[in-house]
Parts: C-alpha cells; sequence; structure tokens
C-alpha cells in the first residue's frame, strides 16, 4: 500500500511539472524569451505541510447525546498539488495527499456515575480541488478553491471506555467494523502564499454516515467535519 502511494505520488509530481512547463511556454503567457519572466505566474504549484484539525459533529446522533464534543487533531499535508489552466493563469486544478487525524469525546452519566468514552481514527484523504489564485507580486498571491475529499479511515477507530475508575480499550467492545471507514466530504478553502509560506483555512463539509451499517438502526445517523488551519511550504513550478 505504502508503495503504490509513493508510485501515485511521483507520477502526479512528475504529470503536474511537464504540464506546468509546458503552460509557462509559448506565446500565449504574453511574455516572449527576450522578455523578463520574473512576474510570470506560475503554471502549476506543490503546498505541504500540516494544519491543526478543529472536528466538528452533526447528525441525529450527537445531537442526542448530552455531553459530546469534537477533538482538536492534525493533518499530516503530505502533499497538495495543482497546474493551472486558462490564459491568465489564475484558474488551477489539482490533488492532494494528507493524513489526517479525527476523533470525539463523549461523557455520560450512568447511575450517577459518568462514563467518558474517547473515540480516534486515521486515514488517508484524498482531496481533489478546482480553485481560483490572485497574485499581488510574484511572492504574494490569494486564492480559493473547492472540491470533494475521499477520506479512508485505514486505522479504524480506537480510544478507550473509562467508567468506575475502569478504563478499557475501545476494541475490546466494539466490532472492527462498527463504524464506517470511508468518509467522503466537500471542501472549501482559502489562504495565502507569502514567499514560500503557505497559510490557509479549511473547512470540510460531512455528507458521509459513519454509523450507516447492521449494527446501528437507520434512524441514527452521524457525520463527522473539521475546521482546519494549515501551515506549510508553497513551491512554484515553472
Amino acid at each position: 500500500m505504502k508503495k503504490s502511494i509513493l508510485i501515485i505520488m511521483i507520477l502526479l509530481i512528475g504529470s503536474l511539472s511537464a504540464s506546468a512547463q509546458w503552460s509557462s511556454a509559448g506565446n500565449d503567457t504574453g511574455n516572449s524569451p527576450s522578455h523578463d519572466n520574473s512576474s510570470k505566474p506560475a503554471g502549476g504549484f506543490i503546498r505541504v505541510g500540516g494544519a491543526i484539525s478543529f472536528n466538528t459533529l452533526g447528525g441525529s446522533y450527537f445531537e442526542n447525546q448530552s455531553n459530546v464534543s469534537g477533538k482538536t487533531t492534525g493533518i499530516i499535508s503530505l502533499c497538495q498539488a495543482g497546474a493551472y489552466f486558462g490564459k491568465n493563469k489564475n484558474f488551477y486544478a489539482g490533488l492532494g495527499m494528507e493524513l489526517p487525524f479525527k476523533g470525539w469525546k463523549e461523557e455520560v452519566e450512568i447511575n450517577g456515575r459518568t462514563i467518558t468514552t474517547s473515540y480516534n481514527t486515521m486515514g488517508y484523504r484524498i482531496p481533489v480541488f478546482i480553485g481560483y489564485t490572485y497574485r499581488f507580486t510574484p511572492k504574494i498571491s490569494l486564492y480559493v478553491q473547492t472540491g470533494i475529499n475521499f477520506d479512508f479511515d485505514f486505522a479504524g477507530y480506537w480510544g478507550t471506555i473509562e467508567y468506575n475508575g475502569e478504563k478499557k480499550d475501545l476494541k475490546d467492545t466494539l466490532n472492527d467494523d462498527y463504524f464506517n471507514i470511508f468518509n467522503s466530504s466537500w471542501a472549501v478553502q482559502a489562504g495565502i502564499v507569502l514567499h514560500k509560506i503557505h497559510l490557509g483555512l479549511n473547512y470540510t463539509l460531512p455528507y458521509t454516515d459513519i454509523f450507516n451499517h447492521k449494527y446501528v438502526d437507520d434512524d441514527i445517523n452521524g457525520n463527522l467535519g473539521a475546521v482546519n488551519l494549515y501551515i506549510g511550504l508553497a513551491f512554484d513550478l515553472k
């Protein structure tokens, strides 16, 4: 699995680099070889870094809980790469590869005692997006983008259940397929690139029911989204 993902990312970066070089050349850029190209927009980009993730909860399951909250987690953003298209090189399309951490915490009163359950998961996330960049200068730009996320929670869910002073592993009480390991969401992101520093704010609007399986009644559903604050480096492909 790891080797196949590495191969995919290498092919992606290589194809985007080739596309960027092609799109940066020729008369359609408005720049001839004899002119200064320092202000010419890049043909593509790569963004790498991490993010702080504030998990959001929705659906009937979470709404009926008296004390439940999404966790503060994180994302390893391995790569988001894109290529510009169109004459002005403002619009772009791309995809990426991320490793998000997700989860929530529940506290319920049972017989006068509190039972605390902590849920955690980790997976692959593949964002596919289109966007628009506005360049103030060759080194300062703003962007907005939107698209779909495909999440595969390869680790399943893990965590703990604590009650009456005893703590148990979550996997000892739930089946391995209790949660839906495929979670999709729609994402909207905006950010700024200062020289090579990238800052972005992202919201993932979930539309996959994580309880959609035989162990939970049909009228019970839950969605796990997030507000993500990205920070990292951005590199132009020319």
